[in-house]
């Protein structure tokens, strides 16, 4: 009785072996630039089940981990909203992950802006909203970041000119710049499906005539002008 076994199910026995999921492996990689992150920010009890061993943070397109959002059963992005977190956003940490939506809103960060957010090459949406940001925002903060088209800044005190780096987001839809002392021109917005609220800040002279569409509410203030 011949009892060799056939190479070709030695193949396929040492390959389901071997055949970690890469999406596993994916997730692995990402708990740990996470957990890297986590350590950048204060007042983190709402992330306490951030906690390795982690072997995927979806699971039936469920996020394992507090925050997370899943696309297709995949790590998608970050929504830590109304957390009461604060500290500093470590932009390092995340651009080891393939970000598409970071959203802090709704929390107590404070400090400047963080000025290398285009290391994030494949985000989609950026929401600061309602949280204590101040400074300016570098001309070139949004330098390369084509793939963007929800920019929410909101309610918080950021100052100086709107950066024009935002003119070169193609895809640019959604542009939230509201409650905060903006100052100087708006800049001549291009975005054909571009919707603004550039209200309550420190803007000044003509509304531009790519954006005389928009709801007057959006540019409410005592300097602007149509």
């Amino acid at each position: 009785m011949d009892l060799s076994t056939p190479s070709w199910f030695i193949t396929l026995l040492m390959l389901s072996l071997c055949a970690i999921p890469a999406s596993s492996q994916d997730d692995t990689a990402y708990a740990k630039s996470l957990l890297k992150f986590k350590e950048s920010l204060t007042n983190v009890t709402m992330l306490d089940n951030w906690r390795e061993p982690v072997q995927k943070l979806c699971s039936w397109n469920t996020p394992v981990w507090n925050g997370c959002l899943c696309v297709n059963d995949s790590f998608w992005g970050l929504k830590l909203e109304g957390m009461g977190l604060g500290g500093k956003l470590d932009i390092d940490s995340l651009s080891e992950l393939p970000l598409r939506s970071l959203s802090v809103m709704n929390n107590n960060f404070s400090g400047p802006f963080p000025s290398n957010i285009n290391k994030l090459g494949k985000l989609r949406g950026l929401f600061l909203a309602n949280n204590n940001f101040s400074g300016e925002i570098p001309d070139d903060a949004f330098s390369g970041m084509r793939t963007m088209t929800k920019v929410v800044l909101g309610d918080n005190s950021f100052m100086g000119k709107i950066p024009m780096s935002l003119l070169g987001l193609p895809r640019l839809v959604d542009l939230q710049l509201q409650d905060n002392q903006f100052s100087g021109r708006i800049p001549d917005f291009w975005q054909a499906e571009l919707k603004v609220n550039f209200s309550n800040n420190k803007l000044e002279g003509a509304i531009p005539d790519t954006l005389r569409n928009q709801n007057a509410s959006s540019f409410s203030g005592r300097f602007l002008s149509f």
